[in-house]
């Protein structure tokens, strides 16, 4: 009886585990996706174009923050996976992937960092699908 009791609490764990991590993963894309639709909606209220083309013009645009730059457009670029934007992404990049050159310098360049992370998402083509998204 003992040993049918601890089969039933490691099933009761395991189920209770599988629950929990389907309800993160789907919390966190549901997250992210909001961000990624939150971004090309900024982006093409001040820019004409696809959502694409909108945030390659925000990235461009001089009047745009660089923080602005990093986390609106450069991020959703990524999670995007534009191949479109790859070379006006590869124009900011020094390849400089842990971000050296820009700590502190936020307020006067694109984050490496993060230009570096959109790039490999782009050319990997992994992580996070945004097939039916706005393009």
């Amino acid at each position: 009886m003992k040993n049918f009791r601890n089969r039933k609490t490691l099933i009761i764990v395991l189920a209770s585990l599988l629950v929990l991590f389907t309800v993160t993963a789907s919390s966190l894309n549901a997250w992210i996706r909001s961000d990624v639709k939150k971004n090309i909606s900024i982006a093409q209220q001040k820019y004409p174009g696809t959502a694409e083309e909108a945030l390659i013009s925000f990235l461009l645009d001089e009047k745009n923050s660089f923080h602005d730059k990093t986390h609106l457009a450069i991020w959703t670029l990524g999670m995007l996976k534009s191949e479109k934007a790859l070379p006006v992404l590869r124009s900011y990049y020094k390849n400089d992937p842990k971000g050296s050159i820009c700590q502190g310098k936020h307020d006067q360049m694109v984050c490496q960092y993060g230009l570096h992370k959109a790039i490999v998402q782009i050319e990997n083509r992994i992580q996070y699908s945004t097939s039916d998204l706005n393009r």
